[in-house]
């Protein structure tokens, strides 16, 4: 996950109440997605709670500092730990 979208995204969690039950998707407010240069995140328009957000379907990155050189070292840090667990 890109840096400087870490502290954004939120879940919509399939029970509010009860977290362990997973999500349906993870999310990006309006103004926050409208906050980052196009290209950042690939996303589709949808509602939580009546407010417009934007579900995420890919992170780019493109034009973000944290991704200059390519996002693929995070993804094999976060591979790695994952097979590690498993």
């Amino acid at each position: 996950l890109a840096e400087e979208l870490k502290e954004f995204v939120k879940a919509k969690w399939s029970d509010p109440s009860d977290p362990t039950k997973g999500f349906d998707f993870l999310y990006l407010d309006a103004a926050d997605y409208n906050s980052f240069p196009e290209g950042t995140v690939v996303a589709r328009e949808t509602t939580v709670e009546g407010k417009k957000v934007y579900a995420m379907d890919a992170i780019i990155g493109e034009g973000l500092k944290s991704t200059a050189g390519g996002i693929g070292v995070e993804n094999l840090k976060g591979s790695g730990l994952i097979a590690g667990e498993t």
